[in-house]
Parts: structure tokens; sequence; C-alpha cells
């Protein structure tokens, strides 16, 4: 008994507050300033990778900036190579360099090179030029490493290149070979071509480099951040701040690198970019204190204001909670006898305010409401019940009409009038499915056994002036279609197109699919669409407009409906979705009844 008690006692539920004031307090905490904090931590989190994602996004795109005025420096200096190959002068003393002395051959040469260093590349990195003729000559816009020597230009790579492959836009890395006081760059970037007349004959080859490190220091010589040149395998080509241009050191913990993107590593939030056209990566360096000397500041403030908020939360929480919860007691008990006095109560406002005020008085509004409304439910009830009494009733004379027809059916053939019989029969299917009210979608077998009911009695009327045939495709005998679809379309065609005609009428009804969806079409080749007109024509007719305005309503702008006039007759055509709907009964043989209907009379 003693060690039963005391689990009573350690029981959780002995623990948890008793009144409504203390289980408000409780929950607040649990479910309110707990979650508060945990996800003040969580969205601090998000705003330091936010933070960092939109430092580093910005300075990504400082860097594509960069890495496109490369891209436009590097097509500045092909297109040189074009203006060079288009100056008459140039190609005249490579071509016939026997028609010039040699110091005017280099005066003319060195005035187009200075000619195009001072129009386009003043504030751009070294371009250096060299050109070799095929007499022997060779000119450089440069002071070189080595004598110029012609022999010895003709066996380097990129003659053979500039031969080999005239056509070829591709720069490639080569040894400097200018003089050290010229550049101190390890490597060149250079593309190499060949140099072609208006007859597409080659008279020279001519070879552009490009001092990429130099490049690299006018770009970056005016950032305080730290920018580094690295190839693939890391080692660094170049660095702004030290202005080192010796690949001698590899980057520390440096990961595989995309095209694009940034990583951390050590004090540094890394941002690198990939120079496609150099092979190379450039990064830039952004200390980790710059970025979270704000995040830390904006932490400090938001959390003294966070907390001095949620203290005073709590007390308004509990001054508010001991006001309201006396009268809502009141409240829930009022509520709960609501349903067993059919809403007839009311609570005083005489002593409430404030919100307790405004919620006693939606509580009475809410059951005088309600009362009222069931009051109306039962009346709407009442007539609902009228409204069905007076549907049957109308539907007493349709039902006497068919049982008159059926009547009339065997008289006629009692007294051996098959015609008469016939057209009662026929009849009798049109307003049997005008009856069925409640079943609005019927195969297409069906429809088509309407229309040949309607057909058979106007073939009676008008002396069998006319034919129908039947064009489907096998296997949409079982496609649903609105009711009463194609009747009205064929009456249309008797109507108003074929009564004039003089000769025999025709009217052809077709069910194919186009698109994966159902269309019909009902043609004639009566007095078309050009004799609406006349006085007492009223084509396309009121069963065209009912019809478009079913199928709207029916499928909700996924049919439609066209009147297209032909050479002679109109044809009425209008599309659907595709809904088969087989039944279970039927045999597979029963398929191609629709495609052997043929023509009827």
């Amino acid at each position: 008994m003693r060690k039963s008690a005391i689990i009573q006692k350690l029981k959780p539920s002995q623990w948890l507050p008793k009144t409504l004031k203390n289980r408000l307090f409780m929950a607040f905490v649990l479910l309110i300033l707990l979650p508060h904090a945990c996800l003040n931590l969580y969205n601090f989190n998000r705003v330091e990778g936010v933070l960092r994602k939109q430092t580093a996004d910005q300075n990504l795109d400082q860097m594509l900036t960069m890495n496109k005025s490369l891209e436009d420096f590097l097509n500045v200096v092909y297109k040189t190579v074009i203006l060079m190959e288009q100056d008459t002068s140039t190609a005249a003393v490579l071509q016939n360099p026997d028609a010039f002395d040699s110091l005017q051959r280099v005066r003319l040469i060195d005035t187009k090179f200075k000619s195009i260093m001072n129009s386009l590349f003043i504030s751009l990195s070294p371009v250096y030029y060299t050109i070799a003729d095929f007499s022997g000559n060779v000119y450089a816009s440069y002071q070189p490493l080595e004598s110029l020597s012609y022999s010895r230009m003709t066996q380097e790579d990129w003659y053979a290149k500039a031969l080999e492959r005239p056509n070829v836009f591709s720069w490639s890395w080569e040894t400097n070979y200018t003089s050290r006081d010229v550049s101190r760059s390890p490597q060149l970037l250079t593309y190499a071509t060949a140099l072609k007349n208006q007859n597409n004959t080659t008279y020279a080859a001519i070879r552009v480099s490009v001092d990429v490190n130099e490049w690299f220091r006018l770009a970056t010589q005016f950032s305080e951040e730290t920018y580094l040149l690295l190839d693939q395998q890391g080692i660094i080509l170049a660095d702004n701040k030290t202005g080192r241009t010796e690949g001698t050191e590899k980057l520390a913990d440096l990961p595989v690198l995309g095209d694009k993107g940034y990583y951390v590593s050590g004090n540094y939030l890394n941002i690198y970019s990939k120079l496609p056209r150099l092979d190379k990566h450039l990064v830039k360096q952004v200390p980790l204190d710059i970025i979270y000397a704000e995040i830390d500041r904006l932490k400090r403030s938001f959390f003294i204001v966070s907390v001095s908020l949620t203290l005073a939360f709590i007390t308004i929480t509990l001054l508010i909670s001991s006001t309201i919860t006396k009268p809502l007691h009141h409240l829930q008990r009022r509520m709960a006898d609501a349903v067993n006095k059919r809403f007839r109560v009311q609570l005083p406002e005489g002593n409430r305010q404030g919100e307790v005020l405004q919620l006693t008085r939606a509580f009475n509004q809410m059951m005088a409401d309600m009362g009222e409304l069931v009051q109306r439910l039962k009346e709407e009830e009442r007539k609902k019940e009228a409204v069905r009494f007076q549907v049957l009733l109308s539907q007493t004379n349709p039902h006497f009409l068919l049982n008159t027809l059926n009547t009339i059916k065997w008289l006629a053939l009692v007294e051996k009038q098959p015609d008469i019989a016939e057209i009662c029969v026929s009849l009798g299917k049109l307003l049997e499915a005008g009856l069925n009210s409640e079943l609005e979608l019927i195969h297409v077998r069906d429809e088509l056994h309407l229309v040949e009911s309607y057909v058979q009695i106007q073939s009676f009327r008008y002396k069998q002036l006319f034919a129908v045939r039947y064009e489907a495709e096998p296997g949409l005998e079982y496609a649903l279609i609105p009711k009463l679809s194609l009747q009205p379309l064929v009456e249309n065609s008797i109507q108003h197109g074929l009564m004039e005609l003089a000769g025999n009428g025709l009217i052809t009804v077709r069910a194919y699919t186009r698109n994966g969806k159902l269309n019909l079409e009902v043609e004639d080749n009566g007095a078309g669409m050009k004799d609406t007109s006349q006085p007492g024509r009223t084509r396309p007719g009121i069963g065209i407009s009912n019809l478009r305005e079913r199928l709207e309503l029916l499928f909700k702008g996924r049919s439609g409906m066209e009147i297209v006039s032909l050479e002679q007759g109109t044809l009425v055509r209008f599309e659907l979705p595709l809904l088969l709907s087989k039944p279970y009964h039927e045999q597979s043989g029963l398929n191609a009844e629709l495609h052997h209907l043929g023509d009827s009379p």
C-alpha cells in the first residue's frame, strides 16, 4: 500500500497546473517561449548563411565582370588581327617586300603596331605582335629576349599551328619570349594564325600574345581585398598584394573548384570563378570578421529586445488571464446548454466589458442567427417537397403521351398500317429520351439510334427526298456525348439546308478522334450559309446555340463548335473530351456495329 501511494504521488498528472491561469502561463512557456527561442537561434544561423551568401554573390558578380572584361579584351585582340590583315599597306609590305627597302618595311610595320597599341590598348594589358612573311623577314612590336631569327621562328610551334590551322581560333600558353625589361611574367597567352589576301592565299604568319599577369595586376590594383590567380593544381600564379608572379606556393585547404562558387577556409571566405580561356581560377579572399561583425551586433540587439518583450508579455498574460477566466467559465456552461435548449440561450451583458463584452454579444447574436437558420432550413425543406411534387405532376402528361403513342402503334398494326406504327415507335424513342432528365450523357451508339428514329419520321414527311450516311471510327460506339446533340443538327440540315434542293439531299454524320479528343460532324449538301439572309431562313438555328451552351455547361471550356460553309452545303463540327464507357455485359462483336450502319433512307 505504501509503495503504491508513493507511485501515485509521482504521477506526472499531479504536477500539472489545475487552474486555467496557470495552464495558460505553462502553455505560453512551453509552446511559445521555448519554440520562439529555438526559432531565433535557427534564424540567426540562417541569417549568417544568407549574409555569407550575399557577400559571396556580390563578390562573385564582380569577378564575373572581370571575366567578361578579359573575354572582351581577347575578342578585341582577335579583331586587331583582322584589321591588320585588311590593312593595304601592311599587306603590300608582307606580300611584296622587295618593293620596299628594309628601313621602309620596318617603319611601315612599326607604324601599324603603334597605331593599334595607341588606339585600343592604352589602359589594358600589354599585347605583343610577331609577324613572319614568306621572304625571310620577321617583325616584332616588342623587345625580344633573344635576337629575332627567321629560321628559329619558323621552327617554333606557333608558326606551324598558324599555317596548319589558319582558321582555328584557339588561345594557348607559351613561355615568355620578351625581354625581362618588357615583362617578367613566366607565360603569355598566345594566338597564332595565317594572314591571307583577297584570293585566300596565305602570305604571312602572325602571333599575338597577351600578358595575363599584367592584366591581373591592372584589374586588381585598386582593390583592398586579396586576389589570387591559381592554376588547375592550386598553385598561386599571381597575388595582387605581394605582387608575386612565379608559381611556387599552393593555396592551403583547397577543395575541388568548379566554374564558380565559394568556400570557407581558416579565417577567410574564398570566392572563386573560372577563367575559361585561361583554364585558371580567380580567387578573392574576404576576412570572416568583416562579415560576422554585423551579425554579432544584430544578435546582441535582437536578444536584448526579445528578452525584454518576453518578460513584459509574461506579466501582461498573467494579468489578462486572471481577468478573463471567470467570464469564460460562465460562457462555457451556457454553450453546453445551447443544444439542449434549442439555441434559446442568452448571456447577460450588464457587467461585461472589453473583449469579453464583444464575445458575449457575438455569442448572443450567434444563438439568434442559428435559431433563424434552423427555421429557414425547415421552410426550404417544405419548399423542396412542394417542388418535387410539381415535378412529378409535370411528368404525368408526357408519360400519358408516350402511352398514347404505344396505343396508336398497336392500332396501326391491327389496321395493317406499318408506316404509322414505325412513326409511333420512332417518336416514342425520342420522347422517352427527352423524359429521362437524370441522364445527360449517352453513348454514341444510342445517340445515332435516336438520329435514325428522327430520320425515319422525316423520311415519311418529305417522301424520302434525302439520305443519311453514318461514318464512325471503330471503337467509338461507347464514347459518351450529350444526349440529343446530333439530332438537332440533323434537323437543322433538313429544315434549312435540303428543302429547296433540286436533287436528292445527303446528310453525313461522322464520329472520329483527333489529338485525343472526340469530333462529331453533321454535313449536308443543301443551301449553305448564304441563304440565312432570306426571309424565313433562320440557319444556323436555335438548336445550334442551345447545343453550344450545353457543351459549355457540361465541359467548362474543354469543348468547341464551329460552322463551316462549304461550296455546296454546310458542315457543323463540335469537339469534346473523349470519354469511353463500355458496359460489362457487351460483347466484343458489337465494336463494328456503328461502322456497318451504312446509308439509311
